[in-house]
């Protein structure tokens, strides 16, 4: 019995010494938790949760600079016009006044373009045209068309050439503007269309006195004659069979003989309804001038 009682003895005591010692476990474990954290330092900090709390109260817009930072530039918004290097109303005004000028006339060379060549077209016409018997309604048709056909083409040929010139002036405005730097929006701007602020404040208001309203009815004269004049100028030629010399007067006088072409009654309707409209204005602008203080005397 003794004997049995010393070999469990033993043998638990060989057991108990093959264990690890508890107190040498935690301090390797210790000792190896201080070497990760010095790793770890030398790669940088490291945040632990008190760390962490430290800055929990702080407002959220302390992380906003690094997200602008991170931002793509795509995504931020475009500079406002005013800070638009060398962007102001001035300069803004000005190239859009010499665009709009540049275009109303290559505009205006394109209409005169598709007028003369509808007279081209009638012209011609005319040329051609007889009546059912085969005789014609003009005497001498070939002498009176043909003169007047050359005459047009050559117009035409110098027509190709304006609208050749301003389309490129145009073009040579737009690579101006491109190599000033200043926004190429500008090309389409209506901005001196508007009115200016600065110069109207500058300038005194007008005294609508006889002279003010004069200049008025001289404006209305001035836009409807530009229409008439080249009719006139073409009513001439029908009629003379010739153009007229300088400084020749072309209205219309004296009544229409036989075999007149049909174009001169054509000219002289729209001639007619021209000057009525152009009356029916100018008694509209007086009644206005006289609700505004003008005397009846001044328009007589």
């Amino acid at each position: 019995m003794k004997i049995r009682l010393m070999i469990l003895t033993l043998v638990n005591a060989l057991w108990l010494s093959s264990l690890p010692c508890p107190a040498q476990s935690v301090a390797d474990l210790a000792r190896k938790e201080r070497e990760k954290r010095e790793q770890q330092k030398s790669r940088g900090k490291v945040f632990t949760n008190e760390d962490l709390n430290k800055y929990g109260s702080q407002p959220e817009a302390s992380a906003t600079p690094a997200r602008e930072v991170n931002e793509p530039e795509d995504t931020k918004p475009s500079p406002s016009k005013a800070e638009v290097p060398g962007s102001n109303e001035g300069d803004e005004r000005a190239w859009s006044k010499r665009f709009i000028e540049c275009k109303a006339k290559l505009q205006e060379a394109k209409n005169q373009g598709q007028i003369l060549q509808v007279k081209l077209n009638e012209l011609n016409l005319n040329l051609l045209q007889a009546n059912p018997q085969g005789r014609s309604e003009v005497y001498d048709r070939e002498h009176l068309y043909l003169p007047l056909i050359a005459q047009t083409k050559q117009q035409i040929e110098k027509n190709k050439s304006d609208m050749a010139a301003a389309e490129q002036a145009l073009e040579d405005l737009r690579e101006e503007l491109r190599k000033s730097g200043k926004p190429v929006s500008w090309e389409n701007s209506q901005l001196a269309l508007q009115a200016d602020d600065k110069a109207r404040k500058s300038e005194p208001a007008k005294v609508k006195d006889q002279k003010y309203w004069q200049e008025q009815l001289s404006i209305i004269d001035k836009r409807y004659d530009a229409q008439i004049d080249p009719l006139q100028e073409e009513r001439f030629q029908l009629v003379n069979r010739r153009p007229a010399k300088e400084g020749e007067p072309t209205t219309s006088t004296g009544t229409l003989g036989l075999g007149v072409p049909p174009r001169v009654i054509d000219i002289d309707v729209q001639i007619k309804e021209l000057n009525q409209k152009r009356d029916q204005e100018k008694a509209a602008l007086v009644e206005q001038a006289i609700r505004e203080g003008a005397l009846p005397g001044w328009f007589r």
